[in-house]
């Protein structure tokens, strides 16, 4: 007997032989789509967390410069706190609750993860020493390292591709609204109740949200909206990794974004306080007007990042990866004139960078789970979120605050504008990446629309 299994319009037909052992289906999985009204109400929910990971991540941003003084600390040690405490535990712990997420549930590891992250986030602010509060917030990074890549392989699970650029856009406005939430309530926190409080009150959410997640969202089978229709032992991580590595755009695709996060991730953990330093604006002042600015160009760059992948890509597929070249390059300039200009251009600079920089996120998530064999969605998601937050989050505000530090002997609080600006360079290497990942890129798609069909596992040991 054969099995036709459509994909994405083309029937691919092949011989029960070929079907790999199914594994056990995770308690609570449906089996078959469900309706559009619910999968609109999971890919809601799906924002919230989204927006919840991000304003716990972001808001420590705005409390900077009051942690710095009370516990006086230099731009290393603030770096420390700020990107590497998080960070580092987070790319420890991503795959393995990625593995765990694609071995049992992902609804049930996201669940966890919210609560567990909301409820360090409240623990920052008992914090009464630098020891006390990096610790603090490498239990925020341990929770975070559950919420995304489940997240997102359950996306890619209640959307067929034809629907998953812009489902994977809606779902990524949650970055951005929780970035311009936690910038501007940071600021006005800070203000009204000290920076113990701001941390405190960004938990609660969270506590809600983890279990609205567990108790309301349904389990679906892996490659579900592909037309898969079987259930998948998991190989060895060993054997999935190999898999991922030898697609070969995944690793340089992989490396560009993980560059390019330099300029992103490390670079806007210290905005807030290179605003402070060389322009003397509050807490208030700097929260409003950076929240507003960066929140609305990453809303419209993650809005437009899908839709813009989808349209240039029914042209040419390499557009995925030509697009994010040209736009660093102009989010880049942004970013030069912004933190050489004078300060009432620089918040609607920072608005466009982030605008231009948020275009590859929606692309980026589907590039690694319409790569990826459907067995191995999530893992896929926590590699790329591994490198991505080791060198972006992790190193990026610790090397930018170093690099402070060796230059405030000659520019004094200028040094911090001009480790900014020396950061910037990394956008070569990233746009070299780039170039050579769109040179594999066709062939690994087409690879991945004949994999989906004969949805068959790699060769198991025994």
């Amino acid at each position: 007997m054969a099995e036709t299994i459509p994909a994405d319009g083309v029937v691919v037909t092949r011989a029960e032989s070929e079907i790999p052992p199914a594994g056990a289906i995770a308690s609570g999985t449906t089996d078959s789509l469900p309706a559009f009204p619910y999968r609109a109400y999971v890919l809601f929910v799906s924002v919230l967390v989204g927006a919840c990971s991000t304003l716990d991540r972001q808001i420590l941003t705005m409390l900077v410069e009051p942690i710095r003084k009370e516990f006086e600390l230099s731009d290393q040690q603030v770096g420390l706190i700020t990107g590497l405490a998080f960070a580092l535990v987070y790319v420890l712990a991503a795959i393995p609750a990625a593995r765990l997420a694609d071995r049992w549930s992902r609804r049930g590891v996201v669940a966890l993860a919210v609560s567990a992250w909301s409820f360090m986030t409240v623990v920052c602010g008992f914090a009464q020493s630098f020891v006390q509060l990096f610790l603090a917030r490498v239990g925020v990074g341990l929770g975070e390292a559950g919420g995304s890549a489940p997240i997102q392989a359950l996306i890619s699970d209640y959307f067929p591709q034809k629907q998953r650029g812009t489902a994977l856009s809606i779902y990524l406005l949650g970055s951005p609204i929780g970035m311009g939430v936690g910038l501007a309530f940071g600021g006005w926190a800070l203000a009204e109740y000290g920076w113990r409080w701001a941390f405190i009150l960004a938990g609660v959410p969270g506590l809600i949200i983890g279990p609205l997640v567990y108790f309301t969202i349904r389990e679906v089978r892996a490659g579900l909206a592909d037309g898969v229709r079987q259930t998948f032992a998991q190989p060895p991580f060993g054997e999935t990794i190999r898999t991922l590595w030898n697609i070969r755009t995944l690793p340089l695709m992989m490396l560009a974004a993980t560059i390019q996060a330099l300029i992103g991730m490390g670079m806007h953990a210290w905005i807030p306080a290179f605003v402070e330093r060389s322009h003397g604006l509050g807490s208030v002042e700097i929260g409003a007007k950076l929240g507003l600015y960066v929140a609305t160009g990453s809303i419209l760059g993650h809005i437009c990042g899908g839709p813009l992948a989808d349209i240039l890509g029914r042209r040419d597929i390499r557009w995925h990866l030509w697009t994010p070249i040209i736009a660093g390059l102009l989010a880049v300039s942004a970013a030069a004139f912004a933190f050489t200009g004078p300060v009432e251009y620089a918040f609607p600079l920072f608005g466009i960078q982030v605008f231009l920089t948020g275009l590859f996120a929606a692309p980026m998530i589907y590039i690694c789970t319409t790569l990826a064999p459907v067995w191995a969605r999530a893992t896929s998601a926590a590699c790329s979120m591994f490198i991505i937050n080791l060198i972006g989050l992790g190193l990026g505000p610790v090397a930018i605050g170093k690099l402070s530090d060796l230059l405030r002997p000659s520019y004094g609080d200028e040094s911090l504008r001009m480790a900014l600006l020396c950061s910037l360079v990394v956008v070569i290497p990233a746009a070299i990446c780039f170039l050579l990942a769109s040179r594999t890129y066709k062939a690994d798609f087409e690879a991945a629309r004949i994999r989906l069909g004969q949805a068959s596992l790699p060769a198991m040991g025994h």
